[in-house]
């Protein structure tokens, strides 16, 4: 039986540096402490600072500002990351576009019935707002982000961070994959279910939202299943013109 990897030692300062962040000590916007501060706090040198810094960056906690008045800043939590390994697991056929259906039925229709018992006043004209847009907007990039956008906006209504940051990491991924499969004249879903939605959580029939909210991810799955095989064929093709012109470093690498 192998011992579990021991952490590293810039691993182990991360780690206190992230409980400091998640915990409250830092908040949005603060600024950790300099290297040679950290430093001098923790024992160790900058060398290893710098590292567990950069190891806060790539997780998506902190953003790293040069000049006179940059250092380490705490972010809001990103779902970019997130996005990025969904759509790293689909090319490696880890996931499908069939697990994450399950997941955004269970996800997106209980988010649709907390909206409705939760939205405020300005997720209702934002709402509305991109209703309008989607239903009088030509197919395109700016159609497909006034859709997203739609479920965003639905996630934040939910007053739930933990679904708000699901359904922004869902929205990421679906966006991107629309956006891989252009030219994107295509409607994936039909326009008038946006307003459906939006009218039972206007009349906080949570009910109705949910059940409006489970056609629609039936609905949009189908599409996102019959263009999976095209989705991976362009990413496949995309990352091979990206990495071609190191081709001939990579041979050599192995030869």
């Amino acid at each position: 039986m192998p011992f579990p990897r021991r952490k590293r030692l810039y691993e182990e300062i991360a780690e206190v540096l992230k409980k400091a962040i998640l915990s409250g000590d830092y908040r949005v916007g603060d600024k950790l402490p300099s290297e040679m501060e950290l430093a001098e706090r923790f024992g160790v040198s900058r060398l290893v600072v710098r590292e567990a810094i950069r190891y806060l960056e790539l997780n998506g906690l902190i953003e790293v500002r040069q000049g006179a008045t940059g250092g380490a800043f705490v972010r809001e939590l990103d779902s970019k990351i997130i996005r990025q390994n969904l759509s790293d697991l689909l090319f490696f056929r880890k996931i499908s576009v069939s697990q994450l259906y399950e997941v955004r039925m269970y996800v997106e229709p209980e988010v649709a019935r907390l909206a409705a018992l939760r939205r405020t006043e300005e997720d209702l004209q934002l709402l509305e707002h991109l209703v309008y847009l989607s239903e009088t907007g030509e197919p395109g990039i700016d159609y497909i982000k006034h859709n997203v956008d739609f479920h965003r906006v639905l996630g934040k209504a939910s007053q739930n961070p933990f679904y708000a940051v699901i359904i922004n990491s869902i929205m990421d991924f679906t966006e991107n994959f629309i956006l891989t499969i252009k030219p994107v004249k295509e409607v994936i879903h039909e326009r008038t279910i946006h307003r459906e939605i939006y009218e039972a959580i206007l009349k906080r029939n949570a009910d109705q939202a949910r059940a409006k909210a489970i056609e629609h991810t039936i609905n949009i799955t189908k599409q996102m299943k019959r263009l999976e095989k095209l989705y991976l064929d362009l990413l496949n093709a995309k990352l091979e013109a990206e990495y071609r012109p190191y081709q001939g470093l990579l041979e050599k690498a192995q030869s």
